[in-house]
């Protein structure tokens, strides 16, 4: 599948496996308004990463990613930024704590499509054994991250 071809993106395909997977909140991040979240749903795709963990930060509302022995897979979406400029927004968003690296993400149709995650390069003293809870946050603390973001435009 040829990234480019199928979605129309300039850039290559961002593989999120946290907080990102909010609609309101990527929406946020990309187009600058959380009430966008519709705009942002054909912009993303279900798929599974392998040799990875995502990890609870601790103290953290959001988790990291890291590697992992090659049973472990991690749920997530396939973002298609629509421009250079979603892409570095994305990357603005993630800051300095995580380095954008090159994966292979098996999407619900049996394929593979290569794109890049943004991997934990802190310690692993700061991550706890447990993976992070997307539903928990999704629940209990997005509301609380929409209201702290709310009048910030990320640069892109």
């Amino acid at each position: 599948m040829d990234a480019a071809t199928s979605t129309n993106s300039p850039v290559a395909p961002i593989f999120v496996y946290g907080t990102l997977m909010a609609a309101p909140l990527l929406a946020w991040a990309i187009k600058g308004d959380s009430s966008k979240a519709g705009d942002v749903l054909s912009q993303r795709k279900p798929g599974t990463i392998t040799g990875f963990e995502r990890r609870r930060v601790y103290r953290r509302d959001y988790p990291a990613l890291i590697r992992g022995n090659d049973n472990c897979t991690v749920d997530g979406y396939v973002i298609f930024p629509a421009s250079l400029s979603e892409w570095k927004k994305l990357d603005n968003y993630e800051g300095s704590s995580y380095e954008r690296t090159p994966v292979v993400v098996d999407m619900l149709d049996g394929s593979k499509l290569d794109a890049f995650a943004y991997v934990w390069k802190g310690g692993t003293d700061a991550l706890a054994e447990e993976d992070w809870d997307f539903e928990y946050f999704e629940t209990e603390r997005l509301d609380a991250w929409l209201k702290r973001f709310g009048g910030m435009v990320l640069i892109g």
